[in-house]
């Protein structure tokens, strides 16, 4: 008998295979007038802090209005929050929700940044040295000519993580001595070979 998965415990059966290949298949909740949470694949209710634990473990998840259709995933995982919040108390600073109440947008902007560039590092670094050089131009530190041979220069795709190559440790000349030995002794071995044969 093939036991299901740890990580798939109480899922759909046959699907552990998927898992160790990589394959993350997304955790589909629908949400019902009544607000209950039910998850398709394990086709039980489930809760709040079911789903707060699956997102933990990495599971994708995707919260639909049962009657609509309507994408309630924001709004699901911020009320996961909020449950944490009240379990938990105090992971959230109360002056920090209350300035995200008091200043809407603004804050909510700032919040939106820093969400982005926690999921995309790269595009906020490129985004900021942008922003920067743009200041220095119209501070007049830098002509435009200067401002585009920086951009160049910056943001330059071999730049970005994972262009370059590695840096080697360089070879010390002890090491080539050896080397260069031992091809002198495989150059001897080889002749000594050829004249047996």
């Amino acid at each position: 008998m093939v036991q299901t998965p740890p990580l798939l415990a109480g899922r759909s059966r046959g699907l552990g295979f998927l898992t160790a290949l990589g394959y993350n298949k997304v955790m589909q909740i629908k949400r019902y007038a009544n607000r209950k949470l039910y998850d398709l694949d394990a086709r039980r209710y489930i809760t709040l802090e079911e789903i707060g634990q699956a997102v933990q473990r990495g599971e994708e998840v995707r919260v639909s209005d049962h009657a609509s259709g309507a994408d309630l995933t924001a709004v699901t995982l911020l009320q996961v929050i909020f449950e944490q919040q009240k379990r938990l108390g105090a992971l959230i600073p109360r002056t920090v929700l209350t300035r995200v109440l008091q200043s809407r947008q603004g804050l909510l902007n700032n919040a939106r940044e820093s969400l982005l560039a926690f999921s995309d590092p790269n595009r906020h670094v490129e985004d900021e040295i942008r922003r920067r050089l743009m200041i220095l131009g119209e501070r007049g530190l830098l002509t435009s000519q200067e401002i585009e041979r920086l951009s160049n220069l910056l943001l330059s795709p071999d730049l970005r993580p994972g262009a370059l190559p590695p840096q080697e440790d360089p070879v010390r000349p002890e090491e080539v001595e050896d080397l260069l030995d031992q091809v002198s002794r495989l150059e001897t071995e080889l002749a000594r070979l050829e004249q047996d044969a």
